[in-house]
């Protein structure tokens, strides 16, 4: 565990052999909506706020000094909010001021942004195809507000019929944009062209046209598609599998590295004010 957390890995036995899935800036490769998880749809949970540190001293081997040498890190937002809650980490295999930087900024913006766990149920046709350390795209209208998935009635490679008129009311306006499950088990997503009714026609066409009941999610600016890495699969019945996943952000990773602002991603449309 201490050597695949070098790599930013998390260690998984499966099919007789360990595999190592990075956490790397990654594309989402499935989707999810109510149309493919079981009745009891997506359960949310995250940390307590006291158990979010705003402090992290890691101590690396100093390669000029030859010595034990302690780096810290301090998240003055996160100060200001929670008080001076300090976590002490041992770098191993860090050797240089900046990589033991680089770890305490991993922890802190992970503790901070991301802390939200999603668990869920599906049945064996998606759990077989989703592995640990994958990231995924959730359309939650519980959350969100509004339905904006469901399963395909039927599909050539530019022109998708969806299951329901009344969930596909976008403008072609904030950048829309269809993602659906291929035959293959891989999710592609392209630009949105036009949308009559029920009948979405993207602007260039998709590498295999989508099976009937196929998985589709649109989105646009105004309301984003949740993003989760999934942690763990569990078989619950031969059947259905359980999957938990923690909330991933993708932009992370230049934040870390060169300091670059975080976009704001629009998940609901619940938080706007309503007329009386």
């Amino acid at each position: 565990n201490e050597l695949a957390g070098v790599m930013r890995c998390m260690p998984i036995w499966a099919a007789g052999s360990i595999q190592l899935a990075q956490d790397s800036p990654k594309d989402a490769s499935y989707l999810f909506n109510l149309s493919n998880v079981t009745s009891e749809g997506f359960s949310y949970s995250g940390s307590g706020l006291k158990t979010r540190n705003t402090v992290v001293s890691v101590s690396y081997f100093n390669m000029d000094s030859r010595e034990i040498d302690y780096e810290v890190y301090e998240d003055t937002a996160a100060i200001a909010k929670f008080g001076v809650i300090i976590k002490q980490v041992k770098g191993f295999g860090c050797t240089s001021r900046g990589q033991a930087r680089r770890l305490a900024k991993a922890i802190l913006f992970a503790e901070q942004n991301e802390s939200e766990t999603c668990t869920f149920a599906t049945s064996i046709d998606s759990g077989i195809i989703v592995r640990p350390g994958a990231v995924i795209e959730i359309a939650d209208p519980v959350r969100s507000g509004v339905r904006r998935g469901g399963r395909v009635n039927a599909a050539t490679t530019t022109q998708i019929t969806v299951d329901d008129s009344t969930v596909t009311d976008l403008a072609t306006t904030g950048n829309p944009v269809l993602s659906v499950i291929l035959p293959d088990g891989t999710m592609e997503t392209k630009g949105v062209q036009s949308i009559v009714g029920a009948v979405i026609t993207v602007d260039s066409a998709f590498s295999q046209a989508p099976n009937v009941n196929a998985g589709w999610l649109l989105q646009n600016d105004t309301v984003e598609a949740q993003k989760f890495r999934i942690i763990t699969i569990d078989e619950s019945d031969g059947i259905n599998y359980v999957i938990t996943a923690l909330s991933y952000v993708n932009a992370k990773y230049a934040f870390i590295e060169d300091g670059v602002s975080l976009p704001t991603r629009t998940v609901s449309i619940l938080n706007l004010p309503k007329n009386p």
